[in-house]
């Protein structure tokens, strides 16, 4: 009995780990595909202020309530990587799920922003437009 709880446990183990590596991008993997020029489409699930900051080059800010609005913009066609703030961030999860059963190719960057950051790669910042929301005024 041991051994066949063992054997279901482990084949559950394979799918979820075999799942997770074709799933699953890391701030090596995702610059790789970058440099070559990939098609991507990469989601920054963060603040807007934290995404003004600093942000992986490419990226456009989307919060997951506006996701499903963003659809249209989205290629489907083409590779997704979504991110969050951190290992323990699980918008970019949520966001990827969503992706998911909408019929997108999604992958996560493991450990979100925090993961490509501390690996020191490239980032961008936007700069603050004429529309800014500062002193009363907004985009509208």
């Amino acid at each position: 009995m041991v051994t066949e709880i063992n054997t279901k446990e482990s084949l559950k183990a394979v799918e979820y780990f075999e799942a997770k590596l074709n799933f699953d991008s890391n701030p090596y993997a995702l610059k790789a595909a970058l440099d070559k020029g990939e098609k991507l489409q990469i989601i920054d699930l963060r603040t807007p202020e934290l995404f003004a900051k600093e942000h992986i080059p490419g990226a456009v800010n989307v919060s997951l309530e506006e996701l499903e609005s963003y659809l249209p913009k989205l290629n489907p066609a083409a590779t997704t990587i979504v991110y969050c703030y951190s290992l323990l961030c699980s918008l970019a999860t949520r966001a990827a799920l969503f992706l998911a059963q909408k019929g997108y190719i999604v992958k996560e960057l493991a450990g979100g922003f925090d993961s490509w950051a501390e690996q020191e790669m490239p980032t961008e910042n936007t700069k603050t437009s004429s529309c800014a929301t500062t002193g009363g005024h907004s985009c509208s």
